[in-house]
């Protein structure tokens, strides 16, 4: 008998959204919002970063394709970029992609290193999309639970060993991390390095809030095991741009050539406008980053200053363990009591199995003024 339409299994294992459930009582809602769940910056893009401000750089029709690999200008901008600030020796543009943001970017890295029935360890809480990333691909995405508390090196290690089995083709590193704000040091770094040189692993390197570091420097971590790994940026975070879908990799020509194959089944070329202003983010955006760096700073030891959580070193967020403010009807009900008050939180199971009682705030996702208003409410709702 013929066999009836279906369906691919793999993304029925994709979770959705737990503000499925929510969304009515969120529409109703008068009044200031505080939408603390959204990943993103309420600041605008610099000067000469919008559509209408696009400019030629040399392409007489941004309307058109461009090379699926990228704006020729662009890479030789992005070799230089990479070479000084994260200090790859890379050799050339074979080293490098141009992606539709860094989602692109893991997505095709993903494409061109894991197989169907791999696993792929994520070091958790991680950012919510990684761990579909690798289900989509036929892997299983293995949590390795340790971001949300104090570690050390050698305790990185021991856990990373326990993890590891013979079917481990990939780890995932978040640095600075969505969504605890941790900046990993060099020797949690090498750490991670020679655990992937021992067991012959793939590393990819989730970099996009590079820019964000409070405390300490960002390393990249391709410097110390560049033959394995595999490192996606992103003009999103960096400058302010989510909505235009820009982000690059880089890695060894071998994986960066079969990303590239990847990528022109998906989207087959990052959209021209948004690499050309991506050069112009690259060029004058300087001052923007370091203002930009400046404000997520004070907002974030501001809040969790009153919230009474560890300051973050990097990135946009802070991780909230609310299980002590829970009841009977679980995170939800804690979820619906922040949405009488006008505050919505990211539900901490987007970041991990572990995390089902924790919940992200995104200090960044609009005016600091509003986070603040926002931030006592939570502050008083949790007893402080």
């Amino acid at each position: 008998m013929p066999k009836h339409p279906g369906f691919d299994a793999a993304i029925d294992k994709l979770g959705g959204s737990v503000y499925s459930a929510l969304a009515p009582r969120i529409a109703t809602l008068k009044g200031e919002l505080y939408p603390l769940h959204i990943g993103d910056t309420w600041k605008d893009p610099g000067p000469g970063m919008s559509w209408k401000d696009t400019p030629d750089n040399g392409v007489d029709r941004p309307h058109r394709y461009s090379n699926p690999a990228g704006i020729n200008e662009l890479l030789d901008d992005l070799i230089i970029k990479v070479r000084e600030r994260n200090q790859l020796d890379i050799e050339g543009p074979g080293n490098i992609t141009v992606t539709a943001g860094a989602t692109g970017a893991l997505y095709v890295a993903a494409r061109a290193t894991v197989c169907a029935g791999d696993e792929v360890m994520i070091l958790a809480p991680y950012w919510p999309l990684v761990g579909g990333i690798a289900v989509t691909v036929g892997a299983t995405a293995v949590e390795v639970p340790i971001l949300h508390r104090s570690f050390d090196a050698d305790e990185l290690n021991r856990v990373l060993e326990q993890t590891v089995t013979d079917k481990t083709a990939a780890i995932y590193l978040n640095t600075p991390s969505n969504p605890v704000g941790v900046v990993f040091d060099e020797a949690k770094l090498a750490v991670v390095a020679e655990f992937a040189k021992r067991h012959s692993l793939w590393i990819w390197s989730d970099e996009v809030y590079e820019d964000y570091v409070f405390e300490g420097a960002h390393l990249s971590i391709g410097r110390m095991a560049p033959e394995r790994t595999l490192t996606a940026f992103s003009f999103s975070k960096a400058y302010g741009m989510a909505g235009y879908r820009c982000g690059y990799l880089v890695g060894p020509k071998d994986a960066i050539s079969r990303a590239r194959k990847a990528l022109t089944y998906v989207w087959y070329s990052t959209p021209t406008p948004s690499q050309l202003i991506a050069r112009e983010a690259i060029k004058n955006s300087a001052d923007w980053v370091v203002a930009a760096r400046k404000s997520y700073q004070e907002m974030g030891y501001w809040s969790a200053d009153r919230l009474g959580l560890a300051r973050p070193h990097g990135s946009t967020f802070l991780f909230l363990d609310a299980t002590k403010y829970l009841d009977d009807r679980g995170l939800t009900g804690f979820l619906l009591d922040c949405i009488e008050d006008n505050i919505i939180l990211a539900p901490g199971s987007s970041f991990g199995p572990s995390f089902g009682n924790w919940v992200r705030i995104c200090y960044t996702s609009v005016p600091p003024e509003v986070v603040k208003r926002g931030i006592e409410k939570l502050a008083k709702r949790l007893g402080r």
